[in-house]
């Protein structure tokens, strides 16, 4: 007999793109790419391409942004950094 398995669809809302691809001492925080393409097309209602890359990266530096601001420095908290740090 064949099991089968129930597939749940999450909900873009519900997904949080902030990973920690460091180690629990020496964390490195980045955004998981995919989750934030979906993100962009939810948001703005329009699919990406290499045209509109400038308002991708816009939507991508602002959600940073945002992200950062909520989070106080300090032990155990650790913020996105960019490229430009």
């Amino acid at each position: 007999m064949v099991q089968r398995k129930e597939i749940r669809v999450m909900n873009i809302k519900e997904m949080n793109p902030v990973v920690n691809v460091g180690t629990e001492k020496s964390p490195m925080m980045v955004l998981d790419a995919t989750i934030m393409l979906l993100k962009y097309e939810e948001a703005t209602g329009k699919n990406y391409r290499v045209s509109n890359m400038d308002d991708y990266l816009k939507y991508v530096d602002g959600y940073r942004d945002g992200y950062n601001a909520t989070i106080p420095l300090g032990e155990g908290n650790w913020r996105l950094s960019t490229l430009n740090e």
